[in-house]
């Protein structure tokens, strides 16, 4: 179902000379890379090059998070003394560089001929029926599949489609799996977003009304902040490359001094319930948004994201979706 180019992984192995690799994958991939691991080595073993060479070849599964090419491991296994990391299921981010030399490979969505062609016969119904004034947005996994399209791709907890062409598109076909990047591009643009999933077949919508039940949510969330002014607040940040905003955890801080908030700066790798344990009366996420907009239920005290504080500040009520951006790293 996914291609995960063993012929390339290979190649990129003996090209590095690479003795100590390391795999990582998200959930959905771990079992599937383990089984190529398994076929990797053993190629590796059978090779000349690799068989009588001086340092003894070990392939290594990562066995922690990886939530995107934001989630990378390098710095954890520094220790390792690892030469090479496959990491599987994204793209690189320009914005979180590894340290040690990874090979990014995509996974594309790779179904047999009849799947592809009812795939293909259900997008072009699709728009059909919107016309030419749509969009198609999707992620790194069905780049290839929708070539044709020339779809913009999303990278990263970011709606970075091209913002004056999503304004201009009367429609937004999202083909891909999962809610969360439509929903990102339905509450940023504040239009409907049709969603493909081109796994299942399945068709459905984010409405008009999902969007302003979200908005309605969320300015709750900062009004209750200004019926109980928060008298100390927790300002959190990840370690993990690609979430670690430090200007913007920076910019909060000075925020909460402007305006003579107590804080405690938190800093974690992974945000969970079972960390955020302390004595404030809400959070700010400086990490991933979906922290906030997915798993907020999970947890204790209110979360907000700077975005949302700053509204709280200025009184602000004209709603603005956080999104990871470049000039949020150092």
């Amino acid at each position: 179902m996914w291609d995960l180019e063993t012929e390339r992984v290979i190649s990129e192995i003996k090209r590095n000379n690479a003795k100590r690799i390391l795999f990582q994958a998200p959930e959905g991939l771990k079992l599937s890379v383990e089984q190529e691991i398994d076929k990797i080595k053993k190629y590796l073993e059978e090779d000349d090059e690799y068989k009588n060479a001086d340092a003894d070849l070990e392939l290594i599964l990562w066995g922690e998070s990886c939530f995107g090419a934001c989630d990378l491991c390098d710095i954890d296994v520094k220790s390792l003394d690892v030469d090479l990391i496959i990491h599987y299921g994204h793209e690189e981010l320009p914005y979180a560089k590894p340290e040690i030399p990874t090979v990014f490979i995509h996974a594309y969505y790779k179904p047999d001929g009849e799947n592809l062609e009812l795939i293909m016969k259900d997008i072009k119904k699709i728009l059909n029926e919107y016309g030419d004034n749509i969009l198609i947005a999707t992620t790194i996994q069905f780049k290839k599949m929708l070539k044709e399209y020339n779809p913009a791709v999303i990278l990263g907890c970011r709606a970075n489609v091209g913002e004056e062409t999503a304004k201009n598109m009367g429609n937004i076909l999202f083909v891909g799996t999962g809610r969360f990047h439509p929903l990102m591009l339905a509450y940023k643009f504040k239009k409907p977003v049709n969603i493909y999933n081109p796994v299942t077949g399945e068709l459905s919508k984010i409405t008009d009304d999902e969007i302003k039940k979200f908005i309605k949510k969320r300015i709750g969330a900062i009004s209750k902040l200004l019926l109980n002014p928060p008298k100390k607040i927790g300002v959190v940040l990840s370690t993990k490359k690609g979430q670690c905003r430090i200007n913007i955890f920076n910019n909060m801080l000075s925020l909460l001094k402007e305006n003579n908030i107590e804080y405690i700066p938190i800093v974690l790798n992974n945000i969970s319930p079972n960390y955020l344990i302390y004595n404030v009366d809400a959070y700010i996420i400086c990490a991933c948004p979906r922290i906030v907009l997915d798993d907020y239920l999970n947890y204790k005290k209110p979360l907000i994201t700077p975005k949302e504080f700053e509204m709280y500040v200025k009184k602000d009520f004209e709603y603005e979706f956080d999104e990871i951006l470049f000039d949020d790293f150092i």
